[in-house]
């Protein structure tokens, strides 16, 4: 009985976690909703999906890992790094949108990611 209702409560933290993370959760979904963001901000054609999919991939795989690595270092994390390792990886991954769009597509492309560090500034601000 008592492992019966260990099992339900682990379950219970565990799903309770999930709702708990909200606009993170599923690389998929994340990769889904910048892929979306995008086409719809940049204009993308189809052909530069197929081009930006693949880069933004790749980005936010290497974003995950290095992340990753410094929650398994423990300890206080240090949010100005993460801040400026984000910015670097951000300025890397546009330089590579870049080569696939349009000028006035890079035009846009620095205005959105304005926009979206301003979302993130609120967000923190509420928190």
């Amino acid at each position: 009985m008592k492992k019966l209702l260990l099992v339900v409560f682990v379950v219970i933290v565990a799903v309770g976690s999930g709702f708990a993370q909200p606009g993170g959760g599923d690389p998929a979904a994340r990769l889904q909703r910048e892929i979306d963001g995008l086409t719809t901000e940049l204009s993308l054609t189809k052909d530069q999906v197929a081009k930006v999919t693949p880069i933004i991939t790749e980005a936010q795989k290497k974003q995950q890992e290095a992340f990753a690595k410094m929650r398994e270092a423990g300890g206080e994390m240090d949010r100005d790094k993460m801040r400026e390792d984000r910015a670097k990886m951000t300025a890397e991954t546009d330089k590579k949108l870049k080569a696939v769009l349009t000028a006035a597509q890079g035009v846009k492309l620095d205005a959105y990611r304005k926009k979206q560090a301003e979302e993130r500034a609120k967000r923190m601000q509420n928190r």
